[in-house]
């Protein structure tokens, strides 16, 4: 990944890489509408809505289409704005929005707060504009603490400026202050210099104050600009390690939820030709809400679980830091299929169906999947994460703020054998301590999102087709989105938080309940700080 070049994007960018692409083409609304723009997402609703009513297409339509009604201006403003709380409704009484929605819940909030901020001016008497504007505060409140929740600083902090607006709208003018200061507080955090001036001026209107271009200047010229370069610094030591994972999969009425935990020590020791990274692995803990009935959800199952029990891999580096091979050995082999037995005889007693002394159909995929996995996949899921962790970013310098493009071959979603180039923005948010409770912003955020490059998959998906024989009008459809969020020391890049999440949908194109395939998850890696005399 070292070899990527990064192009720097000098602009803001809010809601990556989600795959809306109806979304995208109708923004931003038009005021007034002779009906064309509505029959045309009306039509299409009906067409995504006839292939998979839990689609992203389906969803991300229906939210397309209420924000466009909601923008919609005339004499029937309540009637457009009923349909935008109907269209919404629809979308977010699926199980499916949670899991193919990426940030699914803050858009919901996000779109609650312009209905309700739109029904205050649609003719509303003075009590009715009263509650809906008490209502879309508490909409931009939540939808805060959600896009927060989702590293989506730009719509957190937008959604904040909205927070101040509703109080304003109010009349409540030391709330609304202090709302708006908030907002400055996070331009600043994060380095948003355009929205800074705007806000600025705003508060100095709202104080009664000269809002002119020299004092705003005057308020800007403390305004932080930041950069970070990267650095290889690695030292010998001996960290504690835990991993949690949280995932959900379904298809129809058949689902799985699991939970997984995991502590691992970690040893860094250097070599005369290399660094080895090692590993003395706890006991994986596994709850599940339930187990799948079906194959359609047994086998993603199966290698989800796999992809989990291959993680915590020894490898060795280069002395600059270069990825140079994982260091594949008997004892790992040994442990994993012991942990994979293990776990493939509880998976078979929690079997209303299990047998006495005999494995049920989804522990021998688990044992399949592990020994499928081990040799060809354990290597570059290795290489990926650390590339992801560490290696791509040695000798880079990142300006706060700037949304940065680069390319690469990551394990698919779904299909966890499987490597598909990527399409990758990835920007330095923030200065951040590197350990919960610590008084020092030494580490930097890095947010990072990435899809499948849309080409890549469509050729693969077109090259499936015509080897199966696919009756025509059948289209298959993979879809995927993950999120990383890392906290590392730019000075040494020892990374100490790693959070993935990611949704992804799969369709066989056949139309009818439970012939797609849907799946949402979210792991969280933490390290301790290294010692040389062990773990703290």
């Amino acid at each position: 990944m070292r070899a990527i070049k990064f192009a720097a994007r000098a602009a803001l960018f809010a809601g990556i890489l989600i795959y809306a692409p109806l979304l995208l083409a109708v923004e931003p609304a038009p005021a007034t509408d002779d009906g064309t723009g509505a029959r045309t997402f009306v039509v299409a609703i009906d067409s995504f809505n006839a292939l998979d009513p839990q689609s992203p297409d389906t969803l991300n339509a229906r939210l397309a289409y209420a924000r466009f009604l909601i923008k919609l201006e005339g004499a029937d403003c309540q009637t457009h704005l009923d349909e935008a709380q109907g269209q919404l409704d629809v979308a977010t009484a699926d199980r499916a929005f949670a899991v193919v929605i990426p940030s699914g819940l803050a858009l919901a909030a996000d779109i609650e707060y312009q209905l309700h901020l739109a029904r205050a001016s649609c003719g509303a008497g003075a009590t009715v504009r009263d509650l809906e504007l008490h209502a879309a505060l508490e909409s931009a409140q939540r939808a805060v603490a959600l896009y927060r929740d989702d590293f989506d600083a730009v719509s957190m902090v937008t959604m904040q400026f909205n927070v101040a607006f509703a109080y304003h709208n109010l009349g409540d003018a030391a709330a609304a202050a202090a709302a708006l200061r908030t907002t400055l507080d996070w331009d600043r955090e994060y380095g948003f210099a355009d929205d800074a001036e705007d806000n600025y001026e705003l508060l100095l209107q709202w104080s009664n104050e000269d809002a002119g271009s020299v004092r705003v200047e005057a308020l800007m010229q403390d305004f932080p600009q930041r950069s970070a370069t990267l650095s290889f610094g690695w030292t010998e030591g001996d960290s504690t390690l835990t991993l949690q994972s949280d995932i959900s999969q379904f298809a129809g009425a058949d689902s799985v939820h699991f939970q997984v935990s995991r502590a691992a020590q970690r040893q860094v020791r250097r070599g005369w030709s290399s660094w080895l990274v090692s590993y003395q692995l706890g006991e994986p803990r596994f709850e599940f809400d339930g187990l799948p009935t079906s194959e359609r959800v047994e086998e993603p199952l199966a290698d989800s679980l796999a992809h989990i029990l291959l993680h915590f891999h020894d490898f060795r580096l280069k002395h600059n830091g270069d990825f140079q091979e994982d260091k594949g050995d008997y004892r790992f082999e040994s442990r994993t299929r012991a942990d994979a037995k293990v776990l493939a005889r509880d998976l078979s007693a929690l079997s209303p169906d299990s047998k006495r002394g005999r494995l049920t159909p989804l522990a021998r995929r688990l044992e399949a999947a592990v020994r499928d996995m081990l040799l060809p996949v354990t290597e570059a899921q290795t290489a990926e994460e650390y590339n992801l962790e560490t290696g791509t970013w040695i000798g880079a310098t990142l300006e706060q703020g700037v949304w940065y493009d680069m390319t690469a071959a990551l394990l698919l979603p779904l299909a966890p054998q499987l490597f598909v180039t990527h399409k990758i923005q990835f920007t330095y948010s923030r200065s951040v301590p590197c350990l919960p409770g610590a008084a020092e912003l030494s580490c930097i955020e890095i947010v990072l999102r990435a899809i499948p490059d849309p080409d890549v998959v469509k050729a693969g998906l077109d090259t499936l087709a015509r080897s199966s024989h696919v009756a025509n009008g059948r289209v298959r459809r993979l879809w995927s989105v993950t999120t990383m969020r890392l906290v590392t020391d730019p000075a040494t890049l020892r990374t100490y938080t790693r959070e993935t999440r990611w949704h992804a949908y799969w369709s066989n194109g056949v139309s009818g309940p439970g012939q797609s395939l849907l799946e949402s998850g979210r792991t969280i890696e933490s390290m301790s700080a290294p010692t040389p005399d062990g773990p703290r």
